[in-house]
């Protein structure tokens, strides 16, 4: 079975960036420019994990990964920011965030992530 991955970021060249990278590490993968939709997808579609950014028009990343882990907490969000700070951090952790990564983005290191965040949901629904 194909982890799924949802990719939710307003740069629709980034999206499609780690669309083709995961695609090619063997992940299903579908995306949204909007926050809006991706949570309409993510409580509609059985997906696997969450790779959100924190900074997107109306809805952003961390009310996202917020309304994600109150309707699908078996879903592990991941949010990306290009403003790393420890302040983000622990806000998207609070909101539920299982990882948090930095922009841009270092793909082998995101691909780990996305790895541990999809081996932890299939743990937990054992």
């Amino acid at each position: 079975m194909k982890v799924h991955v949802l990719i939710v970021d307003d740069d629709r060249s980034m999206c499609e960036m780690l669309e083709h990278d995961l695609t090619r590490r063997g992940y299903e993968t579908s995306s949204h420019t909007s926050a809006q939709e991706a949570l309409s997808t993510a409580l509609q579609k059985d997906l696997d994990v969450v790779l959100a950014d924190i900074s997107m028009p109306g809805m952003n990343g961390i009310e996202l990964c917020e309304r994600v882990a109150a309707n699908r907490p078996d879903v592990p969000v991941i949010v990306m920011t290009a403003f790393g700070n420890l302040e983000t951090a622990v806000a998207a952790i609070r909101a539920g965030a299982y990882d948090f990564v930095t922009k841009p983005v270092e793909l082998d290191v995101l691909a780990l992530v996305v790895e541990r965040a999809a081996a932890h949901r299939e743990l937990s629904q054992r």
